[in-house]
């Protein structure tokens, strides 16, 4: 199994340094998720699980206009850490706009949360998704900087540790992977925040 954990293209938030509540993609975030479905393009993609939050929402679009026949998971397990509390999203008709054939999730709010509880709702999503998905699948999880960082260490199965994450910048792709060699089950960490797909878009 391959598990490509995505952060979002820049938000407006992300200029004014609030990115924790609901914000919009610039510009310039729109041209990134443009280039991250160029990215996905030509890859195997056989669903797509994505944050209720509008910025996840519009860059996941990018990637499955490639492949509309991959069924796409609105789940609020991926929310970012830090939204407020009672917040879980827009309405399910503001979604479907960019995402028609998407599946939204009962959505719940994340109440408070510490970093514990943050990643034990990370560790839920990717035990969740493991088991849902055949072992050869290729899943695409758009979400946020700052929970990715709970997505990476649940997927290596590495605990967390207080004030410490990876760096993930807008549209940064994560790669880990489940593979079996003689028998065995290995997980491995492919990439970490790439974003070699910034400089490969041609106009």
């Amino acid at each position: 199994m391959h598990i490509y954990i995505i952060r979002h293209g820049e938000t407006y938030g992300n200029l004014n340094g609030d990115g924790f509540t609901e914000t919009d993609l610039t510009p310039n975030g729109e041209e990134q998720a443009l280039r991250l479905g160029d990215r996905f393009k030509d890859m195997d993609v056989d669903k797509i699980y994505v944050s209720p939050l509008i910025r996840a929402v519009k860059t996941a679009k990018e990637i499955h206009k490639f492949h509309e026949d991959s069924p796409v998971i609105i789940d609020s397990l991926l929310l970012e850490k830090g939204t407020d509390a009672e917040y879980c999203g827009l309405p399910d008709e503001s979604l479907l706009e960019y995402l028609p054939s998407a599946r939204i999730l009962k959505r719940e709010p994340l109440g408070e949360e510490d970093d514990k509880k943050a990643y034990s709702r990370a560790c839920k999503f990717i035990e969740k998704t493991k088991s849902e998905n055949d072992f050869d699948s290729k899943i695409c999880v758009v979400a946020h900087g700052t929970f990715n960082s709970y997505l990476v260490l649940a997927a290596l199965g590495f605990p967390v540790k207080e004030s410490f994450n990876f760096s993930h910048l807008n549209t940064g792709v994560s790669l880990v992977c489940y593979i079996e060699e003689k028998g065995v089950i290995k997980t491995k960490l492919k990439y970490l925040n790439d974003t070699s797909h910034l400089g490969l878009r041609q106009e």
